[in-house]
């Protein structure tokens, strides 16, 4: 294993973990949110190695995804947002939620990533909704959007059941259609 993916120990686990408690939690009926931890890196690792269809970027080789997780995890101390782990209430793992900025958004993002095993089981909505209603709080009405591909129909139901207003002529062309979530008519 990489000296990167290794969990620190002594006074750097405790600086870690003394870090990691500043980072909001949620709770919602079936899910826990909380900061992520080297531990959720090859639950990451997997969902980018597997995007075959190009969804989230990739597919990405294990150096990318890390480098990947690294951004959204320090989007926390650059921004006061960005990644956090979903899991179910008994600890199983469901997959990630973020307010994020990748260097070429313009906004910032509420995204989803659901490992496979737990899509269509209402997990995403659930948690994207609990972490957006916060996002909204944190950086106002209309500043929160989600970027999805064209053809992530999956994703653009979701958005559209989080009340998000899709955007035309977004800056993005016919690849991307911009949600925006929050807006003054939501």
């Amino acid at each position: 294993m990489k000296r990167c993916m290794t969990p620190p120990t002594g006074k750097a686990a405790a600086l870690a973990a003394a870090l990691a408690s500043e980072i909001p939690t949620f709770k919602t009926e079936r899910l826990h949110l909380r900061a992520p931890a080297i531990r959720d890196l090859p639950h990451w690792t997997h969902l980018l190695e597997s995007d075959t269809d190009g969804h989230l970027g990739g597919p990405f080789t294990a150096e990318e995804a890390w480098e990947d997780f690294c951004v959204y995890v320090a989007g926390w101390t650059l921004h006061g947002h960005g990644l956090l782990a979903v899991e179910t209430h008994d600890g199983a793992f469901v997959g990630f939620v973020h307010i994020g900025l990748e260097w070429g958004d313009d906004e910032p993002e509420l995204g989803w990533m659901i490992l496979p095993e737990h899509r269509s089981q209402g997990y995403a909505t659930e948690a994207a909704r609990a972490l957006r209603d916060w996002g909204i709080d944190l950086l106002g009405k209309g500043e929160l959007v989600s970027y999805v591909a064209s053809d992530n129909d999956a994703s653009h139901a979701l958005a559209a059941r989080l009340g998000a207003i899709a955007e035309k002529g977004a800056p993005y062309g016919d690849d991307v259609t911009l949600w925006r979530h929050g807006g003054i008519n939501q």
